[in-house]
């Protein structure tokens, strides 16, 4: 039988300088003793990526092409790795994308860009590690192939793609004879003629889930600058708890409602193949983190009622959609829904009525400019009136039963007395309630609704709730 593979992913601020990769040395010698052998997928390095798509929106600036190369060289000093090992090969890589970019190379030709933001923090990665340890280094675009979506728009298709979670038992024999260690990029995977394409922000995290069912892996560790999931956003309720265990369909809820630590289609390719997930802080490894696994875990219980996250989306895109009488003309709500489709516009949420139906849309996850959504509306105008609310917030409760969570919610209402409710909406899975309203204030709710459900005593017998982010700050 195999040695037991894990992954470990770690992100942008994990991987931008000696102190992190150190602590990533010591991790992976851990897993080394005990028997385990490692798999490294690692994002670019902060804020590396961001300036890629500067560049990429401004392909002719010397003074950002030499910034890059210079953040990477200030990093390649601090951890003893030669320029020769990687920047000859690295200004080439980005000499010719960008050279493909003014020339009009679109969105394929931006997604080989930013891909170097990976290529350059492994590359130097591995040849720091190599320094002690016996690593292999693999391009994941020899792994990771994309879907074919051509429903999806170009700008989706190029940068946000999905690949299929499953088992790969060739990668496996092909990985078992490589170094105890191997390390990759994150965010990255090709098309099946071998062209680049990218996961969307975030998607080292889907990376590694994707990986690690490939290898049949027995735990996935996403190392980060936070120490797990919270009960909502500890930097504006300090009150927040850590929140020790959560089931796949509750953290698939809180990271498609607004939770940032993990990527919703990581959490989704986790659970397609079993694969437990840890969320852990590469500075504070002794804390024990979030753990996310399908079995529900000792002590969780079937607690009715059990609000564990206030979530937080900002940038939504409301639209009134407005009909004489939607229910007596058939077919109106499909050629509402056709015009999304032909857009490449996921709707998050939707709501009807008599004469108005209102949708809600994930601008930053849809892509959404001004200019797209423009042109929504005015091939939606052609159906009905369209009224538009943009740049609102969505409110998000994520628990079992969340449903009987109204009762307690009595203190928090009088909040809906100055600030209108756009929406109010129950997942069919009664694991998501949603109040959306205007940005306005916003803050105000999450910390109203935050101390009418969330236990406020360190109390943790249940499992559930771990410390304050306040405690743990000290």
């Amino acid at each position: 039988m195999s040695t037991q593979w894990v992954v470990l992913k770690y992100g942008g601020t994990s991987v931008a300088g000696r102190p992190q990769w150190e602590a990533i040395a010591t991790q992976v010698n851990s897993h080394l003793s005990q028997g385990h052998r490692v798999l490294l997928v690692c994002s670019a390095v902060a804020g590396i990526t961001n300036a890629l798509t500067d560049l990429a929106n401004d392909p002719g600036s010397e003074e950002k092409f030499a910034a890059i190369l210079v953040r990477h060289r200030k990093l390649a000093a601090d951890l003893g790795v030669p320029d020769a090992m990687w920047l000859e090969t690295a200004e080439l890589a980005l000499r010719t994308g960008v050279r493909a970019l003014a020339a009009g190379a679109g969105f394929a030709g931006q997604a080989e860009l930013l891909a170097m933001g990976e290529w350059l923090s492994t590359r130097i990665g591995a040849s720091f590690l190599q320094q002690f340890l016996a690593v292999s280094w693999v391009d994941v675009r020899e792994i990771l192939h994309i879907r074919d979506e051509p429903e999806l728009s170009p700008v989706r298709q190029w940068l946000s793609a999905s690949c299929e979670p499953g088992l790969d038992e060739g990668l496996l024999q092909r990985f078992d004879q490589l170094s105890p260690v191997v390390i990759t990029q994150g965010f990255v995977a090709s098309t099946a003629d071998g062209r680049t394409a990218l996961l969307g922000r975030g998607g080292s995290d889907t990376s590694a889930a994707l990986l690690a069912g490939r290898l049949a892996c027995i735990q996935l560790e996403i190392w980060t600058d936070v120490p797990g999931l919270f009960s909502t956003d500890p930097r504006l309720v300090p009150q927040a708890r850590l929140l020790a265990v959560l089931g796949y369909d509750e953290a698939l809820e809180m990271a498609a409602s607004g939770a940032k630590v993990v990527h919703p289609r990581c959490i989704r390719a986790a659970a397609a193949t079993n694969t437990p997930l840890l969320i852990l802080d590469t500075a504070r490894p002794q804390l024990t983190g979030t753990r996310i696994a399908r079995a529900e875990p000792v002590g969780m219980g079937e607690r009715q009622g059990c609000v564990k996250a206030i979530t937080c989306q900002k940038d939504m895109v409301v639209l009134l959609l407005q009909n004489i009488d939607t229910r007596r003309e058939v077919g109106f709500l499909a050629r509402v829904f056709d015009i999304f489709r032909r857009n490449g516009v996921s709707i998050d949420l939707v709501a009807t009525s008599e004469t108005t139906t209102t949708v809600a849309i994930n601008g930053p996850a849809n892509h959404l400019d001004e200019s797209a959504i423009r042109v929504l509306i005015t091939e939606l105008q052609a159906q009905c009136t369209v009224q538009v609310h943009t740049h609102c917030v969505c409110i998000n409760l994520v628990g079992s039963s969340v449903r009987t969570a109204l009762a307690k919610l009595e203190s928090t209402m009088n909040f809906f007395r100055d600030h209108p409710l756009l929406m109010l909406s129950q997942s069919a899975n009664d694991l998501c309630l949603s109040l959306l309203i205007n940005a306005e204030d916003h803050e105000t709710l999450l910390r109203l609704a935050h101390q009418a459900l969330i236990p406020g005593g360190l109390e943790t017998s249940d499992g559930v709730f771990g410390p304050r982010w306040q405690d743990i700050q000290g």
